[in-house]
């Protein structure tokens, strides 16, 4: 918490932290790129944090309202409930353990499904109105939800604090569109792996926190705030508000606005004069097609593996809360180790995006082989945990360097061309970034409850082999489908 207090000041220490680690050396010219990735860098980690904090706590959240209303048969909880029960039934799960499973799956589906509906919109905003100006709505309607989760004493008013949060939430989405805006193609990997980092580190720390914040049952020690809506996991949601209104305010003054960036650069440059012709666009639109699917069926099989991780360390191994933390811990600081030490330095330099993207999906096909397979028995917790490394190295480099791809595309720099001076920069690049994630999102709605489905009818040793050889055949479809890159200096392409 140091780290974000000293943050939010002039002169703060975690910005300094962050120029002397992650940011690369630059010109005084190039102040403003630098100001804007400090301040893009520190707001976007005190939201994950803030995101995160919910995340360990849905399934005590789900047995409190279980508690409270699954037994009223007039409740909000035991209508949803019944079509819970209805859905294991079809699966073939057996248990109410498994209803607690299913329903978180379920609200965190509905969060990324309404994620995939507001994204475009939110893009679309943001290239009239300008990022700033969106991003600070985008955290309003993120204040909302976290007071209606504070006064959530019924299940009703905890989904609907989730349905104005998915389709508030913006930040991420307005971070990698103001990344594109003032990064150029050789350095927009290794902006962008920023955006990553601060969810590998976000994902580490914010779920403790959340933990931490749970144990301060507010009822316990007031029994009078019952009555203004408070419930027992009021103190998670106050302490995630408090951060929402701290990064608003560090925005406001901190952030610039990017949009237009490049515009104003090429009118001060004679070298970005051209514009791309019609059949490049057409070529783009074709490009950012594919990457889109690339993107969705990698996330739909991607993020339903990654949501069973728990059950099967459950299920095989009996971890307890702490080493369930600990063991994501490990996925989250790898990451965060291959981002800001591989990605960052190599990208679009030494190696091409798309190659990183395939070496990210193959680490991927060997992480879930070795964990469905291997992780078995005594000596299985090993191999647990070198599945664990791969799948970190997968996290910390697919959807980083895909998104650079799509970005690359749009501002009209050709994958399999060199180009330090893009072209034809779109007008609607919020927009079509938007439908880009969007399409991600869709993916990550429907693969936790399709890998739940298939972990509890196939078994974890079957179904995990399925998600194995699956991302392993995307690779090879990506090599074969998406064009070649090049890296600075090289014309040619690989």
């Amino acid at each position: 918490m140091r780290l974000l207090s000293d943050s939010f000041g002039s002169g703060c220490q975690s910005t300094f932290i962050l120029n002397v680690i992650f940011l690369p050396k630059m010109a005084s010219k190039d102040a403003f790129v630098k100001k804007s990735l400090s301040v893009i860098f520190t707001a976007l980690l005190i939201d994950i944090l803030a995101f995160t904090i919910i995340l360990p706590l849905f399934p005590r959240i789900l047995n409190y309202y279980h508690v409270q209303d699954g037994a009223n048969k007039d409740s909000f909880y035991y209508s949803i409930l019944i079509l819970v029960r209805k859905f294991r039934e079809t699966i073939g799960g057996t248990g109410s353990r498994l209803d607690i499973v299913l329903f978180g799956g379920m609200i965190g589906s509905l969060f990324s499904f309404l994620q995939f509906v507001s994204s475009p919109v939110i893009g679309s905003l943001s290239d009239r109105y300008g990022r700033k100006n969106v991003l600070l709505l985008s955290m309003i309607g993120n204040a909302i939800s976290m007071l209606l989760w504070i006064f959530s004493n019924s299940f009703f008013i905890f989904v609907m604090s989730r349905v104005v949060g998915g389709l508030t939430e913006g930040n991420v989405q307005m971070s990698i569109a103001m990344i594109s805006d003032i990064t150029t193609p050789e350095t927009r990997s290794r902006g962008l792996a920023l955006v990553g980092i601060a969810f590998s580190l976000g994902f580490t720390v914010g779920p403790p926190i959340g933990a931490y914040f749970a144990s301060i049952d507010l009822l316990e020690r007031f029994p009078f705030l019952k009555a203004y809506g408070i419930n027992s996991y009021s103190s998670p949601a106050i302490f995630a508000l408090a951060l929402i209104v701290i990064e608003t305010t560090y925005m406001a003054f901190y952030l610039p606005e990017t949009l237009g960036f490049k515009k104003d650069a090429a009118k001060k440059s004679s070298a970005a004069k051209t514009v791309a012709s019609p059949v490049d666009e057409k070529a783009a639109e074709r490009t950012l097609t594919t990457l889109s699917l690339f993107h969705f069926l990698f996330l739909f099989f991607f993020s339903g593996m990654e949501f069973t991780l728990t059950f099967l360390t459950y299920d095989r191994f009996s971890f307890s809360h702490a080493e369930q933390g600990k063991y994501l811990a490990l996925l989250g600081v790898v990451s965060a180790l291959v981002q800001g030490g591989y990605v960052r330095r190599f990208a679009h330099k030494v190696v091409t995006e798309k190659s990183i993207v395939i070496q990210g999906m193959l680490s991927c096909s060997i992480g879930l082989y070795l964990i469905g397979v291997f992780a078995v028995g005594v000596d299985g917790v090993i191999w647990l945990y070198v599945g664990a490394v791969f799948l970190a190295f997968t996290s910390g480099t697919v959807v980083t360097t895909l998104t650079s791809l799509a970005s690359l595309t749009i501002s009209g720099t050709k994958i399999n061309q060199h180009d330090e001076a893009p072209k034809g920069i779109s007008k609607n690049q919020g927009m079509i970034l938007g439908k880009f994630r969007s399409a991600g999102q869709l993916g990550r709605s429907m693969g936790p409850l399709a890998a739940c489905s298939a972990y509890w009818i196939l078994g974890s040793p079957v179904s995990y082999s399925i998600g194995s050889f699956a991302i392993g055949g995307l690779a090879l479809l990506m090599h074969v489908a998406v064009p070649n890159g090049v890296i600075k200096g090289k014309a040619k392409a690989e």
